[in-house]
């Protein structure tokens, strides 16, 4: 089975801009929720396990009922992975050299590149999730995805994930999407960002 993700800081280490009670609330009765969903729907479809989670996306195929709720269930999992990974206050760090080369001359600027992600976190209507991907050609692109759509299932590697779901911050910010998104920047861990960047720059090469 798929294993649950392990959270590298503990409930307290995002407060104030998300709160323990928050933190606790989205791992346990979210994540885990569709994490034991999609182990579930994999075993009553004989699943092997044979290969890693996100390359579920492209083989759909091999099941034969429930495709629809393995597609949604496997999204709200690593999507959920990718956003506690790439949050911890007291591990921030500068973006790296590549990645922020390759951002300026996608954005213009840093700054570009920050506002653009959060005007398009703050547009997004309904449930989703905001993502700054890389696509077949190593290009840099900013997304937004409704519900639990994943990257994956359009052949592209996510680095940075935003929860706009109201669970991620109705609890401190109640429908204040707005500062929610503001202060989610605070949050990033960019040595996170600039490890998964690397690794698909090199994986690419090959």
């Amino acid at each position: 089975m798929y294993q649950p993700y392990v959270l590298k800081y503990d409930y307290n280490t995002l407060s104030p801009d998300i709160s323990r009670k928050t933190v606790e609330a989205h791992y346990h009765n979210h994540y885990l929720k569709y994490l034991r969903n999609l182990n579930n729907l994999l075993v009553q479809n004989n699943f092997k396990y044979q290969f890693p989670l996100e390359d579920l996306f492209q083989n759909l195929d091999i099941f034969r009922k429930s495709q629809d709720a393995i597609l949604y269930n496997a999204g709200g999992v690593v999507n959920h992975e990718l956003y506690f990974d790439n949050l911890d206050k007291s591990n921030n760090t500068m973006i790296s050299e590549p990645l922020k080369s390759a951002l300026i001359s996608k954005f213009g600027s840093i700054d570009n590149f920050k506002n653009t992600f959060i005007d398009l976190g703050n547009s997004l209507q309904g449930s989703g999730y905001t993502f700054l991907v890389v696509d077949g050609n190593k290009n840099l692109k900013i997304l937004n995805l409704k519900n639990q759509e994943s990257p994956f299932s359009f052949k592209m590697t996510p680095i940075i994930a935003l929860d706009v779901w109201e669970h991620a911050y109705y609890i401190d910010y109640g429908n204040n999407r707005k500062n929610y998104v503001d202060n989610f920047w605070k949050l990033i861990d960019f040595s996170k960002v600039n490890e998964k960047y690397q690794k698909i720059l090199k994986n690419r090469s090959k």
